[in-house]
């Protein structure tokens, strides 16, 4: 289910002066570096710079209204101090989806009322856009000394408090536990190794999370496993090189019974090994290019039995994210998932939110049901731009979002879906093209106040507009101060339903053609990061 499922995104946290400053009160902040408008970089913390992937402890969470900064990671000053960090994220709505009841009998209203709202938004679709704030807490715990660190990340997607009954798959507990190492190779190679049980990511659109829809554009790996990443500086330019092999320690028995308390698990999903290799080069800190292969394959027989083929896939990647100071952050990523028999791949990787081989099938290739055989390809392409107005008009005078400034984002990616099923014409799975897109601005006009709006235009088949659908979302911000780490958002959005748009109903989720959506939505939700 979208929102069970374990997704280590970054840290989405709203600076809505729209300035990068670091969401950290005490210097230095950030294990990422940051940039002047000389495009030249700071560096203030882990590696001297952005690397190929998002930070393992970034929370899951896909970006506020507004800027964001990281806020985890600082560095020891004196190696041979051991330094205790805690650092956190919480967001906590209350969503309410608008209906009414064509049929209403005695006693009952016109006027029906669902939280969460009944509209299409599942994480796990590409109609998801984040507009809907869902519940999530994070805490990250390390110890340090500069080299050697030891993380440990505690997470829950629901508080048991505003539950109706206990979902245990929502509490999801100690998701992270790892190891960092720093080791010293001198200055002409910097060196991280990550060993134990972590996420990657790639394609994140945002400059430091995974951008307006929080979906990597190119692949999410959750496994207990090793990375290794590598930079060495020449002179303006930087190589990027980064492995990592990851793996899983356990896998649903014959015996489990797919159901709510267990995430429905799956019998059909085997033992999953993702191997995975990157490099790229960056030019000052103004432009990285990166290429990506990441390979997951099953041979599990328990699976697969005597009948069924293994499972492989495959994904061909490349990005570009420029880091232009006062002209604002772009980023664009090229993916080629290349699927065959992806029934038994595991969770371990996720393309665009789904998890695993089961995921593919049921939101792109088509389900068993439907005749798929977990083959076909999704080539994706997508990019998000990011400008602060208040930076660029006050350029050369440095702007550290202490006063009033307009954000402005524009985002969109677009998936064509080869399958071996037949053509799917009418449909949203098979072979469709899929696209979206969407702008938002946000103005930041007191220390306390800030006003935002959003639109969405979704088209789960491009070929057939009946199954599209359009989002407006204004939205007031409140905060404690300019760069606060706070935020209280009262939102209302508004749904342009096709006659054909899909939601999902039940438990697991699933289409149902004959569930009408909420044509409005209203939230609150609270929000802080330290």
């Amino acid at each position: 289910m979208g929102k069970r499922v374990l997704r280590i995104q970054a840290l989405a946290v709203v600076a809505i002066s729209c300035a990068p400053a670091f969401a950290h009160a005490d210097p230095p902040a950030s294990p990422t570096s940051s940039q002047t408008d000389t495009g030249k970089e700071e560096t203030t913390g882990l590696v001297g710079g952005p690397g190929m992937t998002l930070d393992p402890t970034a929370p899951v969470a896909a970006a506020l209204p507004g800027g964001m900064t990281p806020a985890f990671g600082q560095k020891s000053m004196n190696p041979q101090d051991w330094r205790f960090d805690f650092h956190g994220y919480i967001t906590a709505p209350l969503t309410l989806g608008v209906n009414s009841r064509p049929d209403a009998g005695p006693g009952q209203s016109t006027t029906v009322l669902h939280s969460p709202p009944v509209v299409p938004d599942n994480f796990e679709t590409f109609s998801h856009t984040s507009v809907v704030p869902t519940t999530y807490a994070q805490l990250n715990f390390s110890e340090s000394n500069g080299v050697l660190s030891a993380n440990v990340s505690v997470v829950a997607m629901q508080t048991d408090i505003s539950e109706s009954f206990l979902e245990p798959a929502d509490q999801l507990g100690i998701t992270d536990a790892f190891l960092s190492y720093l080791p010293d190779l001198g200055r002409h190679v910097q060196m991280r190794v990550l060993v134990g049980a972590f996420s990657t990511r790639y394609g994140a659109m945002g400059e430091y999370d995974e951008g307006r829809y929080g979906t990597p554009l190119i692949a999410t790996i959750n496994g207990i496993g090793e990375l290794v990443t590598a930079r060495m500086p020449f002179d303006d330019y930087t190589l990027l090189l980064e492995e990592g092999i990851q793996g899983q320690t356990n896998t649903p028995g014959a015996s489990i019974t797919p159901d709510v308390w267990n995430d429905f698990a799956d019998p059909e999903e085997g033992t999953t090994f993702v191997d995975h290799f990157h490099a790229g080069v960056g030019y000052r800190s103004l432009a990285t290019l990166g290429a990506h292969f990441i390979n997951a394959q099953s041979h599990d027989d328990r699976a697969t039995g005597t009948l069924e083929p293994d499972g492989n896939v495959n994904v061909f990647g490349a990005d570009l994210r420029l880091t232009m100071g006062r002209f604002g952050h772009f980023y664009a990523a090229f993916a080629e998932t290349k699927a065959s028999h992806a029934r038994t791949i595991s969770r371990i990787l996720s393309i665009l939110n789904t998890p695993g081989g089961e995921g593919l099938e049921d939101n792109y290739l088509g389900s068993d049901a439907a005749g798929g055989d977990g083959t076909g390809s999704l080539t994706t392409v997508g990019g998000q731009y990011d400008l602060s107005i208040g930076r660029l008009v006050s350029w050369p005078v440095p702007f550290k979002g202490d006063g009033p400034d307009v954000f402005v984002s524009a985002f969109g990616m677009m998936t064509h879906v080869t399958s071996a099923l037949p053509g799917v014409n009418g449909g949203i799975y098979g072979n469709v093209t899929k696209a979206k897109y969407g702008l938002e601005a946000t103005y930041s006009l007191l220390p306390w106040l800030a006003l935002s709006a959003r639109y969405d235009q979704v088209a789960p088949n491009t070929a057939d507009n009946r199954y599209s659908f359009s989002v407006i979302s204004p939205r007031i911000i409140f905060r404690t101060n300019w760069n606060a780490t706070d935020q209280v958002v009262l939102q209302y959005s508004h749904w342009f339903d096709g006659g054909l748009t899909l939601v999902q109903t039940g438990d697991p989720p699933t289409d149902s053609p004959l569930t009408v959506p909420d044509s409005d939505v209203l939230s609150i939700s609270a929000s802080m990061w330290w």
